[in-house]
């Protein structure tokens, strides 16, 4: 990185004028090239990413996102979105001692009897009950039901019905689609037109999507309206049928022939729309109906499918006139199948249209994304191979999501201001007199260590652990902001920063690790802009390896679910806290910039010859100065204190004067890989250079040398009224420098407001004697 010097104002200043002649000539013979090398690379990287990109990202986020208005952790319902997930593991579960023989199973659907619905509590009732053929009378099944069901336990299909974990009764058929078809036809039950016909092309190309195909009678939320142009309906339950594949790209997209089956007029408005005004929910998802309810498309992107198909077909839900499906509804009235009677008990409820249904997923603290599913349940079946007869069901999902407001934390921004601001002061007090990559090692040096790590660092602990489950949850069902986004990088950023020089910094010694600091500062540059393009490309996508490797999702009705649930029906509980994966993260990171730097030096022919000039250097001079052979021939030790004391004096005599009135002894004592960069001979005498100065926390400023945090005060000072400053009774600490003998005085202590006075151009930086 090239070295530029700022020459001094002052008139006279013999001592820095060869000094200066001899910077200036090495800029002039530099060659262009030597900025290729990676060490500059690596400088520009560092500071660029504190001192450039890090401000300006923070400032596009506090500017233009509403990180410090009304920012939240979740999405909110009016940024709600649509997906599908295949096997989607935050509604896996089963139903234990529900296998049984078909025939119980057909038996429970003929309880339609040749209807579209059939009363709730009815039919939850009987299908709740055990799967024991005692309890049941197969009298309703006709021989080829009874025949039917022999065949379908013969030929793997499995019939199962019972309570689930959801605390929902079912009654389901797992075979192939021909089975189901034989079912249909056999019991003479009424299924919608569209699945009939979806079901018969599987029967016909079955082969090009290999899936078994399901049939399941459940339970389901109808809403239905009290009066024309009022939203709040209404809502009544009912079991209707459903028939889907294990695999949901199986579905084909097909159109039944509804005209063969025709159409009348159930119920005449006179030139009212009854659906003219409808909830928002019931906008989410098609419907087989025609009305005024806005289109939605069937089709719809997938991810992970089985086939790894791009799209798939999601189902249609149905409304009901009198337990008959309804065709059309418009100003003229409401319109069901031509082939259906209307039944009393249905009719007084009038439209009845499926309903989505709201699910949450919450946190252990009542934090709940909320869900609102396509009704048409579908589901992938298997079987628990520790319990017998326990079935288990992970759900196919077609969902909207959105979740509860939960104000966003700022902690992790505000910790990323403070280290980018001392990051910036610093890169003032070290590379304002000169610039080289040497300072910059230093600058990263003064960044990465001192008081504020711990600060730091606590900072994002506590953000971590209070905000840990939310996190989580957020990544799992893809409901973060931006914001959060943005936050969580930050926490990393920080995180992983303050945890590594934290560490470094107890292993005991006080080195520079010049090769080290540039790695890190630039490693921190890139996982930072790492971490935030994957977090970003997975913000809307439910990571489901989150909930089937990290979390456990309980149930109310569960000992354990009881004690963490609270009021919410299920919680999930997450088994490794985020602090602890940022931690393990870290430690990765940590590692790998220290194997770097070590790569880096034994690549380096420079480096090696520094840690040999270090190791050897100090010691040389003193044996020089304090071996002479006519000083040894003399000295005869009266005692030990005796020794000591002539070894301490003649220690201080080789002292600079900025060793003997700053730091108080060697700079050896301070830094111990350093000895190579910590004197120069200058006019003659060995002096203290500028970079050991500067990476002491000492700092240039007028005819003086401050510590560093002063001169801070003395930059805010530059902008404060001057008399404002006589308020403040507060020292500061100073030391002449000798514009001819480049010395320094003994501490010099005066006032803000008087330091305040000091010529504030920026002086040269001369070797100190």
């Amino acid at each position: 990185m090239p070295t530029t010097g700022i020459e001094p104002t002052t008139p006279v200043n013999l001592w820095g004028t060869e000094y200066y002649a001899q910077e200036a000539e090495i800029r002039r013979n530099r060659k262009w090239n030597l900025l290729l090398q990676p060490a500059v690379l690596a400088s520009y990287l560092a500071i660029g990413g504190r001192a450039v990109f890090g401000p300006l990202a923070i400032f596009v986020l506090f500017t233009f996102t509403s990180y410090l208005s009304d920012g939240t952790v979740f999405i909110k319902a009016d940024s709600s979105f649509f997906a599908f997930t295949e096997a989607d593991m935050s509604l896996a579960g089963g139903c234990t001692a529900c296998l049984g023989p078909c025939k119980i199973g057909l038996l429970k659907y003929s309880m339609f009897n040749g209807s579209a619905l059939t009363i709730a509590p009815t039919f939850n009732a009987f299908s709740a009950l055990a799967q024991r053929e005692s309890l049941y009378d197969f009298s309703a099944l006709s021989k080829e039901a009874l025949a039917l069901a022999e065949n379908l336990d013969s030929n793997g299909a499995v019939c199962q019905s019972g309570l689930s974990d959801w605390g929902s009764t079912y009654s389901a058929v797992k075979g192939t689609p021909y089975q189901i078809m034989n079912i249909i036809t056999t019991l003479k039950l009424s299924v919608a037109p569209q699945m009939v016909r979806e079901l018969e092309e599987a029967i016909t190309n079955g082969e090009e999507c290999l899936s078994t195909w399901n049939m399941i009678a459940i339970g389901r939320l109808f809403m239905y309206p009290t009066k024309a142009g009022d939203s709040n309906f209404g809502k009544v339950a009912a079991v209707d049928i459903n028939v889907f594949p294990d695999f949901t790209e199986c579905r084909a997209q097909v159109k039944a022939d509804f005209g063969a089956i025709g159409s009348k007029l159930a119920m005449a408005t006179n030139g009212e729309n009854i659906l003219s005004v409808v909830p928002d929910v019931l906008t989410l998802f098609p419907y087989i109906f025609t009305s005024s309810i806005p289109r939605v498309s069937r089709v719809v992107p997938a991810g992970n499918t089985h086939f790894g198909a791009k799209s798939v077909v999601q189902p249609q839900l149905r409304g009901y006139y009198g337990g008959c499906r309804v065709r059309e509804v418009n100003t003229t009235g409401i319109y069901i199948e031509a082939t259906c009677s209307v039944s009393k008990h249905w009719e007084m409820y009038g439209l009845m249209i499926h309903s989505p249904d709201d699910i949450p997923l919450c946190s252990t603290g009542d934090v709940c994304i909320r869900n609102y599913y396509n009704s048409n349940w579908e589901w992938v079946n298997g079987f628990a191979p520790d319990i017998p007869g326990r079935t288990l069901i992970t759900a196919n999902t077609f969902r909207n999501r959105y979740a509860d407001k939960v104000e966003l934390n700022v902690l992790p921004g505000l910790a990323v201001v403070q280290i980018l601001s001392m990051g910036i002061v610093s890169l003032y007090q070290v590379m304002s007199h000169k610039r080289s990559v040497l300072l910059t090692q230093i600058w990263a040096y003064r960044c990465q260590m001192g008081r504020m790590q711990v600060l730091y660092l606590g900072q994002v602990i506590y953000h971590l652990v209070n905000n840990s489950d939310l996190y989580w949850l957020g990544l799992a069902t893809g409901t973060l902001t931006t914001e959060s986004i943005a936050n969580l990088t930050c926490c990393f950023f920080v995180f992983s920063y303050s945890f590594v020089n934290l560490v470094n910094a107890r292993s005991g010694d006080q080195k520079l690790s010049r090769h080290f600091r540039l790695t890190w500062e630039t490693m921190q540059l890139i996982t930072t802009i790492f971490v935030w393009t994957m977090l970003r490309s997975v913000q809307q996508k439910s990571l489901l390896y989150i909930i089937t490797e990290n979390s456990e999702i309980l149930r109310k009705n569960s000992v354990r679910g009881a004690t963490f649930c609270g009021l919410n029906d299920a919680c999930i509980l997450f088994r490794v806290s985020v602090p602890t994966v940022v931690t393990m993260l870290s430690v990765t990171l940590g590692s790998l910039a220290t194997i770097l730097t070590f790569i880096v030096k034994k690549l380096s022919a420079k480096a090696i010859s520094s840690d040999r000039t270090a190791q050897r250097s100090l010691t040389r001079l003193l044996t020089i100065r304090i071996m002479n052979p006519t000083q040894v021939t003399a000295f005869i030790p009266e005692s030990v204190e005796g020794f000591e004391r002539r070894y301490n004096e003649t220690l201080l005599d080789t002292l600079t004067s900025f060793e003997r009135h700053c730091i108080g002894g060697p700079f050896r004592k301070l830094f111990h890989d350093c000895d190579d960069i910590a004197y120069v001979m200058y006019h003659g005498r060995r002096c203290t250079t500028v970079e050991a100065l500067l990476m002491t926390g000492h700092l240039y400023y007028g005819d003086h040398i401050y510590e560093a945090t002063s001169v801070v005060l003395l930059l805010i000072s530059r902008i404060l009224p001057h008399r404002f400053l006589r308020t403040f009774n507060l020292l500061l600490l100073r030391w002449y420098v000798n514009p001819r003998q480049g010395t320094l005085s003994h501490a010099l202590s005066c006032t803000w407001y008087v330091a305040s006075e000091e010529r504030h151009e920026l002086p040269g930086a001369v070797p100190i004697a």
